[in-house]
């Protein structure tokens, strides 16, 4: 999964006839827009007109490239105004595929809400781009197709658009105010700073090695691991060029440390505190959306998807495959092992808990939702963890999403909690990404068999999550009295 807290999700893409903008390092200075029309791909054109760059443009060594994500719809010419009817679906649609919302949601939800608008709507959502054809009339149309990377779980900030989708479908808000809306939405700060998030990523580590029966010395291990993770999830948000190498760097940050946490505190394992560190960025919510996506025939989407989560895998693979080879060169341990310190049970039922209040900050969720983020974890790990033991891994997992399924249902009925807030807690504790992650590491170890039988238990754990999550209907979006008692609840 990717990391929490994303920002400019409504107006952060741009039709494929576009190029990217290119901007001098003087934050005066005004973007050129950098228009290119698809037509001037011919073969008599130059490099730079093919481009739309001008002689100016190409003396400018010092310009940086603005990336198709970060340049605002509002930039782009003539694309629809954010205060008009079909501007206000473009951004919608962008925000909540930003927010982490899966394709048969995003699809049906657009549907209808274009349809309240006078529109006919046909929408294709894919992980990296949304294609939407709009009719007026009969014989009048538009069709936009908006590059769209996937972005970071931020609940907050996807509870404020279900909203405003909603609002606008029921006549409660305009599309100009409901666009008003969005830009303040999508541009507003994080709820919790930095300096919050970086000790989360540690916290939410350390609870993890002992949810994965680790002792004392593990989750001190698997704490700093989680503040360093935090420290490279921080400063990619600055440098975006450290985001594409954000596994790599972080598995073999988390390999190294784990190695010298072993050669320093004889730590019984330092497979354990790896884990721990990195999880937060194990690709499990990724997979098991992909494979929902797959059961609901979203296939090009799933598909898609699933080799994103894949890519990342291997990324977070090659860092430890690196980061081990450079630990025992550095930090050379006896071949003895060291036993693991038991803990009292007591422990583990704590650190679950601390678990889920820790997602409150890394999913920047509202305070209030905290109990409701302890209590699935609580749950996904009772129903899960006693399944397994008499029924297996996969349907441990069936039940326990069936469980957390049930009970965000409960509470998204009675109380108008949004079902997401209860969801990801849910994934965290009964995601595949670990199962995924040890598979790796045993191919890279030339054990194939053992590679191999654990990535099919990977996956079979995976669609047993989705199969329940899907059954319990958790991934609805609110309903629309849902949303306006939690709006009049806010008020």
């Amino acid at each position: 999964m990717a990391a929490p807290g994303a920002a400019g999700a409504g107006d952060s893409d741009m039709p494929v006839c576009y190029r990217p903008t290119f901007r001098r390092r003087s934050p005066e200075s005004e973007p050129d827009p950098g228009r290119v029309n698809c037509e001037t791909f011919d073969k008599g054109s130059g490099l730079h007109r093919s481009l739309g760059i001008g002689s100016e443009a190409s003396n400018h060594m010092s310009m940086t490239i603005q990336t198709v994500q970060e340049r605002s719809l509002d930039d782009v010419p003539h694309f629809p105004e954010r205060e008009k009817p079909m501007g206000f679906i473009m951004r919608l649609a962008k925000a909540l595929h930003t927010y982490g919302v899966p394709a048969y949601e995003l699809e049906q939800l657009m549907t209808t809400v274009a349809e309240r608008l006078g529109y006919g709507l046909q929408c294709m959502s894919l992980p990296t781009s949304i294609t939407l054809s709009l009719a007026t009339t009969e014989d009048e149309g538009s069709t936009f197709v908006i590059r769209a990377a996937p972005g970071e779980i931020n609940l907050e900030k996807l509870r404020r658009t279900t909203a405003v989708a909603f609002d606008v479908m029921e006549g409660r808000m305009t599309p100009r105010e409901g666009a008003k809306v969005l830009k303040e939405i999508t541009t507003a700060p994080m709820l919790y700073p930095d300096w919050m998030m970086v000790p989360a990523f540690g916290v939410a580590s350390a609870a993890l090695a002992r949810i994965f029966a680790g002792g004392l010395k593990e989750i001190v291990v698997a704490a700093i691991i989680g503040i360093l993770v935090g420290l490279l999830v921080v400063a990619q948000r600055k440098w975006a060029a450290l985001g594409n190498a954000l596994p790599i760097l972080s598995g073999l940050l988390a390999s190294i440390v784990a190695f010298a946490g072993d050669f320093y505190l004889e730590t019984g394992s330092t497979y354990i505190p790896m884990v721990s560190g990195i999880i937060v960025l194990l690709p499990g919510l990724m997979l098991t959306i992909a494979m929902a996506e797959l059961a609901t025939q979203n296939l090009v989407s799933g598909t898609a998807r699933l080799f994103g989560a894949g890519t990342i895998f291997v990324q977070l693979g090659l860092g430890v495959a690196i980061g081990n080879m450079l630990g025992n060169y550095w930090f050379p341990v006896d071949s003895a092992t060291t036993s693991i310190s038991l803990m009292p049970v007591w422990s583990l039922w704590f650190a679950i808990a601390v678990a889920g209040l820790n997602f409150t900050l890394l999913y920047q969720s509202r305070f209030r939702d905290s109990i409701w983020m302890m209590l699935a974890s609580l749950i996904a790990y009772a129903t899960s963890h006693y399944a397994s033991a008499h029924l297996g891994a996969p349907t441990g997992a069936f039940i326990g999403a069936l469980s957390v399924g049930a009970a965000a249902q409960i509470v998204n009925r009675s109380l108008g909690v949004a079902g997401a807030v209860m969801m990801l807690p849910g994934f965290i504790v009964l995601v595949p990404g670990s199962v995924g992650f040890r598979s790796l590491t045993a191919l890279l170890e030339h054990d194939v068999i053992t590679g191999l039988d654990t990535a099919f238990n990977m996956l079979l754990v995976g669609i047993a999550l989705a199969t329940g999550f899907l059954i319990t209907s958790l991934a609805n979006l609110p309903r629309t009295e849902q949303v306006a008692a939690s709006q009049d609840a806010d008020s």
